[in-house]
């Protein structure tokens, strides 16, 4: 399961949010806003720890030397990563 970059930055706007209001702000989120937190929160509880699927994908493009990303792919990636690690 993969979460997109939109999530992501939903995700994070709320946590934003969050960390900027009291308590009883905090208490007042709209049920809206504390189900999208849940939705994404258990998402990436449901995530394997091996994708193995997209490690045999990425093996097989090694082998026949077609694997090309760029570096704006590779610096998204890595920060949805540590974002993602972050909520968890």
């Amino acid at each position: 399961m993969q979460l997109s970059d939109r999530e992501i930055q939903n995700t994070l706007d709320l946590l934003k949010k969050k960390e900027s209001m009291g308590e009883q702000e905090v208490q007042a989120l709209s049920p809206e806003e504390i189900a999208g937190i849940q939705q994404v929160v258990r998402r990436i509880d449901e995530m394997p720890p091996v994708r193995q699927d997209r490690v045999e994908k990425v093996r097989k493009a090694l082998e026949s030397s077609s694997y090309n990303v760029s570096g704006d792919d590779v610096a998204k990636k890595l920060i949805g990563r540590i974002i993602s690690d972050k909520l968890h």
